[in-house]
């Protein structure tokens, strides 16, 4: 292994409830679950827990509240090596919360109440500068306050670093965020409300991803579930297929690619390697319920990528 990469994480903390149906409720409807399975989350935390599971060196910048799931939350930050030094507990606040609705078909449908993630400041990133100005890449989401995240990528512009963002959910966009984005990884859906554009096809993934390159982003990792990625740059276009697995549960699986292929890019790989290494972390955490009970380690990530059926797709 190269050396670890340094991530710094500043985003969402939450508590995920995930309630297993047959399929979506109808408005009006009562329906019957087969289970419900609860652990902590948030589109931030996910990222830190991934990018921390695949070795990167994870610091996470992030408010929770002052309510027990807070103090279990950075408790379970830790456990997995992130420094939680920049983790604020905000008195009188509840912990964010997801309602995550996940049918026979592994699909999901997520409502978020923010709780404490609204009070994510731009002091809060301020006090965490000299983190983002030793970190490799910097990686934000949506569901914290955008003065937040255009706070740490002008940080981390100044200093040279890479900033990566995951659109979702997905809001439309100042430019100077755009503009200071390195690397944005929306899905289908996101990109289509950035760039006012349908994807439904190859063509039409690339002429998102060139839209969404014209406003000031510098390389776009298009995710596109089970027909793979799309990844557009300066100098490139390619199609990362997916790896084919049985899924039993899509939540997170978008988190561990973003974390994934920060790390890979923090370590020397290229865009299309680590891309397609990015694309069996996403695959890999599909196999299992939840988020941070699936996503993989370096080490099973290193034994499934070593198989020989893997070698004709790296």
């Amino acid at each position: 292994m190269t050396s670890r990469s340094r991530i710094c994480v500043i985003g969402s903390a939450n508590v995920d409830l995930t309630f297993r149906t047959p399929r979506f409720p109808r408005p009006g409807e009562t329906l019957t679950g087969n289970s419900l399975h609860q652990c902590m989350g948030g589109k931030g935390a996910n990222q830190a827990v991934a990018a921390a599971r695949l070795g990167a060196d994870v610091t996470f910048i992030a408010c929770v509240g002052d309510d027990s799931f807070g103090e279990k939350a950075i408790r379970q930050y830790q456990v997995d090596g992130i420094c939680t030094d920049y983790v604020r507990r905000v008195g009188g606040q509840t912990t964010g919360t997801a309602a995550i609705v996940v049918d026979d078909n592994a699909e999901n449908c997520i409502i978020v109440i923010p709780g404490a993630n609204a009070q994510l400041s731009r002091s809060d990133i301020q006090r965490a500068a000299s983190v983002i100005e030793q970190a490799d890449a910097i990686v934000c989401q949506l569901e914290t306050p955008i003065d937040a995240t255009l706070e740490a990528f002008r940080i981390a512009r100044r200093a040279g670093k890479l900033t990566v963002l995951t659109p979702a959910p997905v809001v439309e966009l100042p430019e100077e965020l755009l503009c200071l984005c390195d690397l944005c990884i929306p899905n289908r859906t996101e990109i289509e409300v950035l760039v006012k554009r349908v994807v439904s096809s190859e063509q039409d993934a690339h002429s998102a991803a060139d839209l969404l390159r014209a406003r000031g982003v510098g390389a776009v990792a298009l995710t596109m579930g089970g027909h793979g990625a799309f990844i557009v740059n300066d100098t490139d276009a390619m199609h990362i297929p997916a790896m084919r697995v049985e899924a039993v549960d899509t939540t997170g699986a978008g988190d561990a690619f973003s974390a994934a292929l920060t790390v890979f890019l923090c370590e020397g790989f290229s865009l299309r390697e680590a891309a397609t290494r990015a694309s069996v972390v996403g695959a890999l955490t599909v196999t299992r319920i939840g988020t941070y009970s699936a996503f993989p380690s370096r080490d099973k990530l290193l034994q499934t990528i070593a198989a020989p059926s893997m070698q004709p797709f790296l």
